[in-house]
């Protein structure tokens, strides 16, 4: 389905004038004869879209090696040119890496 761009750019002008009204938003609903439930459902999708633009939902492949017990041995065959330890993990960066990824992965890591 196409976007519909006038529709869209009217919610956006609708909830910022409930914004400015000063009104909670059933209030400024009531009062604009407009559901509640559509003004919901418009928040999320501008939620949703500023998300997106922003790259908040970019993923990083994690691939962890089976757990040994000689880790050091594994991390060393891995040829990387340092590593990044965290808790239980031991990440070989190799020369050459992404930083965008490294910083993605971290993103993820950080959550755990």
């Amino acid at each position: 389905m196409a976007r519909d761009l006038a529709q869209e750019q009217r919610w956006r002008n609708r909830m910022e004038e409930c914004g400015q009204s000063g009104l909670s938003i059933h209030a400024w609903c009531v009062q604009n004869g407009l559901k509640k439930t559509a003004y919901h459902y418009w928040a999320r999708k501008f939620k949703l879209q500023e998300q997106q633009e922003a790259g908040d939902n970019t993923f990083a492949e994690v691939v962890l090696p089976p757990k040994s017990e000689n880790s050091t041995k594994e991390t060393a065959s891995l040829k990387a040119e340092f590593s990044l330890s965290y808790r239980d993990y031991c990440i070989g960066i190799p020369n050459g890496f992404d930083p965008v990824t490294l910083a993605e992965l971290v993103k993820v890591l950080q959550k755990l």
